[in-house]
């Protein structure tokens, strides 16, 4: 089972590599808006934080998958790697972090990003959860990307299946390296969204969908989970 997971990992991070960070391209030559096209949807890509059971007894979680707008950019579905860990501090509390590098057309991205999932609820049942997370984009060749996310969900259960359930805001900040005045030197921008996730047992793992809705800019993920001890 330990070979299947880490096999299952690698192929997600590996396969998920198409979207292209360059401010420009055989396809489009625009600069200024597709500039804004990218630096939006990688911040998007990044507010996607790991869906750690509240009430699993488990501690320490490491999720993999890939994410994919729903529009096409370029003409093309660009998919973006994830790979999420958790460590259940209490169970209240638990930290969670990315930390991984891929190589996506002609650039090395890497990810570096941290952050906490607070649970709260009834007497017995810690069924919200607050996510607070910051990640940033660094190693591209036309800009670095610092990502927020605040973040609050309500998990159920239907049928066997868990469902999260809630909405966020992600805020980016960007610094531009490419060379053209066609671009501001720095971007910024907030994204609000609403989000649900569905996520089903399959032996030792759990199989994930989820969805982040937004009016211009919606991303759909898939991920495979499994909760080490």
């Amino acid at each position: 089972m330990k070979f299947i997971f880490i096999s299952l990992v690698l192929t997600s991070t590996i396969n998920a590599q198409s979207a292209d960070f360059r401010f420009y391209s055989d396809v489009c030559q625009k600069y200024d808006g597709h500039a804004k096209s990218v630096v939006n949807a990688s911040s998007f890509w990044l507010s996607e934080s790991p869906a750690i059971d509240p009430m699993s007894s488990n501690r320490i979680l490491i999720q993999s998958g890939f994410s994919s707008p729903i529009k096409k950019i370029q003409g093309d579905y660009w998919t973006y790697p994830n790979l999420d860990f958790g460590i259940k501090v209490t169970n209240n509390l638990a930290i969670t972090g990315k930390l991984f590098g891929f190589s996506a057309e002609k650039e090395s991205p890497q990810v570096l990003g941290a952050g906490i999932q607070y649970y709260y609820g009834g007497k017995d049942t810690l069924n919200w959860v607050t996510s607070i997370q910051r990640v940033d984009l660094k190693g591209l060749s036309h800009f670095r990307l610092t990502s927020l996310t605040f973040d609050i969900r309500k998990w159920l259960v239907w049928n066997s299946i868990q469902f999260r359930v809630g909405g966020g805001a992600n805020f980016y900040k960007e610094r531009s390296y490419y060379n053209d005045m066609s671009i501001p030197s720095k971007l910024e921008g907030q994204v609000n969204y609403l989000g649900i996730d569905a996520l089903k047992n399959y032996s030792v793992f759990k199989i994930g969908f989820g969805t982040r809705l937004h009016s211009n800019n919606s991303m759909v993920s898939f991920f495979i989970q499994k909760e080490i001890f």
